[in-house]
């Protein structure tokens, strides 16, 4: 079996380095995790693969989830015709190997779609397994995880998150905003200079 060698760089980050070993019949999925692991990433975020050229011009897309599939059989049924139904290359379902056609073989992770944090990705070595290490595997790690990968991401719609609606002690809870119906008007002025509503209007 044969491993295949990925470096991994984030965006202008020229401090990040991630080299990861994956097997030549390792999905895209197992390629996705590992990233997402080592990093501590949401795995609840829409992802995508992308095959590119020497330029790193996308060619081909591989998604986390097929998310025009519904919609296709819907039209297909529709036009009572299966053959119409398109597919979408998703990553579960693909292989390493069957994507692979160049010793230098580049592509783009790009996660989070609101975000869009662009990973670049370049195949490094092919080289025999080694029956002693357990595959995918971090290779080398070089810098820290960049911080803008820790904030908060926007999650796949239907995905709960947690609301939290406690407050703290220097905060005024709902029920307690019922009692400002009770303010005088004339806390709203300044005591300082002595005006009152009734002054204000006979200025007028």
């Amino acid at each position: 079996m044969l491993i295949y060698r990925f470096k991994v760089c984030f965006e202008d980050h020229d401090d990040f380095l991630r080299e990861i070993e994956l097997r030549a019949d390792h999905t895209f999925e197992d390629f996705h995790q590992a990233i997402l692991g080592n990093l501590g990433l949401d795995p609840g975020m829409l992802a995508s693969f992308f095959i590119c050229d020497h330029r790193y011009r996308k060619l081909k897309e591989i998604k986390l989830i097929d998310t025009g599939q519904i919609k296709d059989q819907e039209n297909a049924e529709a036009n009572n015709d299966a053959e119409n139904t398109g597919k979408q290359s998703v990553m579960h379902q693909s292989e390493l190997k069957d994507f692979i056609d160049d010793p230098h073989q580049r592509m783009i992770f790009l996660y989070d779609y609101l975000n869009r944090w662009t990973f670049y990705l370049e195949l490094l070595k092919i080289l025999p397994a080694d029956s002693s290490k357990t595959y995918p595997r971090i290779y080398k790690s070089v810098g820290p995880v960049p911080r803008e990968l820790t904030a908060t991401p926007m999650q796949i719609p239907g995905v709960e998150t947690h609301m939290d609606f406690s407050f703290d002690d220097d905060e005024v809870a709902p029920e307690d905003i019922s009692g400002m119906d009770q303010v005088n008007d004339q806390d709203f002025y300044n005591d300082d200079s002595g005006d009152s509503p009734e002054d204000l209007i006979n200025e007028e």
